[in-house]
């Protein structure tokens, strides 16, 4: 029986300290916090993303209805529009809703409660600041998954609309396999995945030329492409070979039509792994990569505003005595407004050529999650 009075006695004693452990955290409080704030950063921002959706609207409304544009497709383009104003809008909603929050307890004497009880502000907010870590995240991974897919269907579906071109451009030069095969061509007509005046120059590891194929046109058929009445010259020894055949197709020369096109040259429509491609194609034919490598910056830092905005709510908490909303708004609609104007003068810096794209679109993350760290130890308990 000893041994049975044991296990009870060291559970009730496990039981105790678990509660004595946990009794400190103020868990239905947090509890509160929480469901406050995730209701209103949800309603903040399906009311920001549907503003911003209409004023949006009213801007190209009178081009689609000169299109005689269908109704049913405006509001498809609409829909397809949500997802990016969404991830536009979730930072500013975020920060609003903590603000709101806090300064509604602390209009209503809450928050000095909670004070009171020895809770400071900076440990009531260990959940907000954990949930803005995990937004970071998901914002990432959902513009670069959800928002840039949506909008290029939406862009192709604009340029329907207004039967303007969708802004495809075919790439006339192609590098692969590390340098080996170099693609040049004229036209690439994508609807027959057909190359027009187009050479293949074939190098070896020290980059001699091996062997060069010139067509009038290039056909995709089964895996490889296709030369009609090429011209080859080949290397053998230390001569060269005149060769022509009436069609001529090498399983070596595989490049799939998907690399001569690229769905936009505009760097927001492409998802993060087609970004550092496109970047590392600019950079191979020598062309200015800063428009890409500011989007690709920008992409990065702006995942990271969530954080930074759990700090900036931090610093307007418990700071008023009178208007507490109205003020508390007031300075966090400011603090929101200086932070995206930042940004916009370091994306302008960057390519006008002040500043290189990393250092001018960091350095204002860099500023502004130390205010944001500032204010977050510093605010007022």
């Amino acid at each position: 029986m000893m041994p049975k009075k044991k296990t009870e006695q060291s559970i009730a004693q496990q039981k105790l300290a678990n509660r004595q452990a946990t009794q400190f955290l103020p868990i239905i409080l947090w509890r509160a916090l929480l469901k406050k704030v995730f209701i209103w950063t949800i309603g903040g921002t399906l009311f920001l993303s549907l503003v911003v959706s209409l004023a949006e609207l009213f801007s190209l409304l009178w081009k689609f209805l000169a299109q005689n544009a269908l109704f049913w497709d405006i509001v498809f383009w609409i829909g397809l529009g949500i997802t990016n104003h969404m991830v536009d809008t979730l930072p500013v909603a975020f920060l609003f809703a903590i603000v709101f929050v806090l300064g509604d307890w602390h209009a209503n004497h809450e928050l000095e409660a909670v004070f009171s009880a020895g809770i400071s502000l900076q440990r009531l907010l260990i959940p907000i600041l954990a949930i803005s870590m995990i937004l970071c995240a998901a914002e990432f991974c959902f513009t670069n998954y959800v928002s840039i897919p949506f909008s290029r269907t939406r862009n192709d579906l604009q340029s329907r609309m207004l039967k303007e071109s969708a802004g495809k451009q075919t790439v006339p030069g192609l590098i692969v396999d590390g340098g080996k095969q170099v693609y040049t061509y004229r036209y690439f007509d994508e609807k027959n995945l057909r190359l027009y005046d187009v050479s293949v120059i074939e190098r070896d590891t020290d980059g001699n030329l091996t062997r060069k194929i010139s067509a009038v046109n290039a056909k995709w058929e089964q895996g490889a492409w296709v030369f009609a009445n090429p011209t080859i010259y080949k290397r053998q020894d230390n001569d060269w070979l005149f060769l022509k055949f009436e069609n001529f197709s090498d399983p070596m020369i595989r490049e799939p039509p998907s690399s001569f096109t690229r769905p936009s040259m505009n760097p927001r429509l492409l998802s993060m792994k087609e970004l550092n491609k496109h970047i590392e194609f600019l950079k191979t034919s020598g062309l200015p990569i800063v428009d890409a490598e500011v989007e690709k910056q920008k992409r990065l830092s702006f995942s990271l505003t969530p954080l930074i905005v759990v700090g900036l709510a931090a610093a307007f908490s418990g700071r008023f005595k009178k208007s507490v909303f109205l003020l508390s708004l007031l300075f966090s609609l400011c603090s929101a407004t200086l932070y995206y104007v930042a940004q916009m003068i370091a994306s302008v810096s960057a390519k006008s050529g002040l500043v290189s794209p990393t250092i001018s679109i960091w350095a204002v993350i860099i500023v502004f999650s130390a205010i944001s760290a500032i204010s977050y130890l510093s605010a007022r308990t």
